[in-house]
C-alpha cells in the first residue's frame, strides 16, 4: 500500500495546493480562469495529440473496454436518474434537474485527474486514459445535453437535441485532439522536430497544472454532506468503479492490466463539467459542487484502495 501511496499522494497533493491557494485568496482575480483556459485549450490537448498521435492507432481502439467504460457510467446515470425523479428518499425533480444530478453521479473527471494519475503510474497506461475520455464524452456528456436540450426546446425535437449534443461534444478541444491525433496515426505522418518539442514541452505542463487547477476550482466551494451529496458521491465512488469491474473482469474479461487501468479511470470523482453544464442550463449546481469537492477529498482514499487492490502500481 505504501508503494500506492508513493504514486496517489504527489498527485492529490498538487490537487491540495490549488485548494489552499484559492481558499487562501493567494491567487489573482482572474487565475483561475486562466490556468483553466491554458490547461483545457493547450496543454491537455498537446498530451492527448500525442498520445493519440505517436502510437499504432490499433492500441487505441478496445471496444471491450470503451463498452465497459460505458456501461458502468449508464447504470450509474440511470440509478440516480431514478432516484432523483422518482424516490422518497430524494424527493422528486423534473427531467432536467435529474438529468443534471445524474452526470454528476456518472461522469470522472478522466481529462484532468485521471491523464495525470495513470500518467504517474506508467505512460503506457495513457492511451488507456484516451478510450475512456472519449466513451465518456459520446456516451455521458452526449446523452446529458440531448435530454437537456429537449427539456429546454420541446419544438426542437429529438433530432435537433441530438444534433446540438454532438456539436457541443466534438468541439471539445480534448476530443477534438484525440480525434486529429488518430488521423495523424492513420497516415502514418512524423512529427517534425520543431513541433514534436513544442508539444512535449506543453504536454508535460498537462498534468501539474490540471491537478492544481481542480484544486483551485474548488477552493471557494464549501465543504458540506447531506443526503443528496451522499447519493452522489457514493454512486459515482463505489457503484461506477463496481459495475466497471465486473464489465471488465467477468462479462467482458479484459487482460489485467487494462481492466485495472479501465476501473481506475471509472472510480475517479466527478469531473467540473457537471458543474458547468448545470449552470449553462440554468440548474441547481449546489449539490454538484459540493459532491465534486467532497468526492475529490474520499477519492484520495478509495482510489488508492482500488489501485492497490489490482496490483495497478
Amino acid at each position: 500500500m505504501l508503494d500506492v501511496l508513493n504514486v496517489t499522494a504527489p498527485v492529490f497533493a498538487l490537487v491540495l495546493c490549488g485548494y489552499v491557494a484559492a481558499a487562501r485568496s493567494m491567487l489573482p482575480a482572474g487565475a483561475i480562469d486562466g490556468i483553466n483556459a491554458f490547461v483545457f485549450w493547450f496543454a491537455l490537448p498537446a498530451m492527448l495529440f500525442r498520445v493519440a498521435g505517436l502510437r499504432p492507432i490499433d492500441e487505441l481502439f478496445e471496444p471491450r473496454l470503451a463498452a465497459g467504460i460505458a456501461v458502468a457510467g449508464l447504470v450509474s446515470f440511470a440509478l440516480a436518474y431514478s432516484l432523483a425523479r422518482r424516490s422518497r428518499f430524494l424527493g422528486e425533480r423534473p427531467v432536467s434537474e435529474a438529468a443534471s444530478f445524474a452526470l454528476g453521479a456518472a461522469h470522472g473527471n478522466v481529462g484532468y485527474l485521471g491523464i495525470a494519475l495513470l500518467g504517474q503510474l506508467g505512460e503506457h497506461l495513457l492511451p488507456i486514459v484516451t478510450v475512456a475520455i472519449i466513451t465518456d464524452n459520446i456516451v455521458l456528456i452526449a446523452l446529458t445535453i440531448a435530454i437537456l436540450e429537449m427539456q429546454r426546446n420541446q419544438r426542437g425535437g429529438m433530432l435537433g437535441s441530438i444534433g446540438t449534443a454532438s456539436r457541443s461534444v466534438l468541439v471539445s478541444p480534448l476530443l477534438g485532439s484525440i480525434l486529429l491525433g488518430l488521423a495523424f496515426s492513420a497516415a502514418g505522418f512524423r512529427l517534425p522536430q520543431s513541433i514534436d518539442t513544442f508539444t512535449r514541452m506543453l504536454s508535460g505542463a498537462a498534468g501539474p497544472c490540471a491537478l492544481f487547477a481542480i484544486g483551485a476550482a474548488l477552493g471557494n466551494k464549501p465543504l458540506r454532506f447531506n443526503r443528496e451529496i451522499g447519493v452522489l458521491v457514493g454512486i459515482k465512488l463505489m457503484v461506477t468503479p463496481l459495475v466497471a469491474a465486473i464489465m471488465m473482469v467477468a462479462v467482458l474479461p479484459l487482460e489485467p492490466t487494462l481492466a485495472a487501468a479501465g476501473v481506475v479511470c471509472a472510480a475517479l470523482p466527478a469531473a467540473s463539467n457537471t458543474f458547468i453544464i448545470a449552470q449553462r442550463y440554468g440548474l441547481p449546481t449546489a449539490s454538484v459542487s459540493a459532491a465534486i469537492l467532497g468526492g475529490t477529498l474520499i477519492a484520495v482514499v478509495t482510489v488508492s484502495a482500488i489501485i492497490w487492490a489490482t496490483g495497478l502500481r
